[in-house]
This record gives structure tokens, sequence and C-alpha cells, in this order.
């Protein structure tokens, strides 16, 4: 089964984590090497990112994070998460005894929602698709470049 297809089958909504109580949607971020998806709320917010693969690069998907983040958010090891989802696990027949590999970052590790409501966030243009960092308090769904000047 494809690798995409195999995560669409337990990649369902959840609540948004650390920004609102809307539900969160995963959206593709990227699938060159590994497929790495973001749980995405109506205003943007990437709650959390996480890389799908048989074999997993953390330290590709460290600097996938990072990249995205860029000066303004650090990522450190230790917000990093790993496991391994198995057939069983997945609701896969019985044969394969492991199916993926997954790693997770999360924006509130170190904090929560009510630390800092201008503390920089993660967000995804609704426009365009790009990721872009903003202030969490900061009521923008467009990234600069598709923002009306």
């Amino acid at each position: 089964m494809d690798l995409k297809d195999l995560v669409a089958q337990f990649g369902e909504p959840q609540k948004c984590y650390g920004h609102c109580d809307q539900m969160a949607s995963p959206r593709v971020l990227n699938e060159d090497g590994m497929l790495i998806m973001g749980m995405v709320c109506h205003a943007g917010y990437v709650s959390r990112i996480i890389a799908y693969s048989r074999a997993l690069d953390l330290a590709a998907f460290k600097s996938f994070v990072s990249t995205s983040l860029g000066p303004s958010m650090e990522v450190q090891d230790e917000d990093l998460r790993t496991a391994t989802r198995f057939a069983w696990d997945l609701g896969l027949p019985e044969g394969s005894a492991e199916a993926l590999k997954a790693a997770y970052w999360t924006q509130n590790y170190r904090g929560n929602k009510k630390s800092d409501p201008d503390r920089p966030g993660l967000f995804m243009c609704s426009s365009c698709g790009s990721l872009f960092v903003q202030p969490v308090s900061n009521r923008s769904v467009l990234c600069k470049n598709c923002a009306p000047n």
C-alpha cells in the first residue's frame, strides 16, 4: 500500500492543540523523500508536523522543521518525538510486523497557549500553502507574499 494512502486511513481531524478549540485537519507539507504532514486549523495554525516513512531520517525531519520555522523559533532534539506504527495498530491485515515510522514536532512542547499570546507561531498560508511565522495573536491567514499591501 502506498504510504500516502496508508496515512490517509488514520489521519483524521483532531482538536487544534495550543491555539484554538477548533478542529485541525491533516495537510501535506512535503512528499520529497518522506511524507510530511501538518495538522492545520481553520486559521492556518500548524499545531503539529508529522513525518512518515518506512525508514525515518530524523536529521532530515529536524532540518525541514527548522527551515520552516526560520531563525525566530529554535528546534531542539527533545522537541522531536518518534513512534513506530504497526500493522495491527493501523487496522491492516496480519503478516506485516512493522508498517511505518513517524516523527512528531508540536509547537507547544515547551509552553502553553496562556504563556505568551504574542509568541511566534507557525502558520500555513490559506492562499499559497506556504509555511510562515507570525505572532499567535495575529489573525492573518495569508503570508507576506499573498497579503495585500
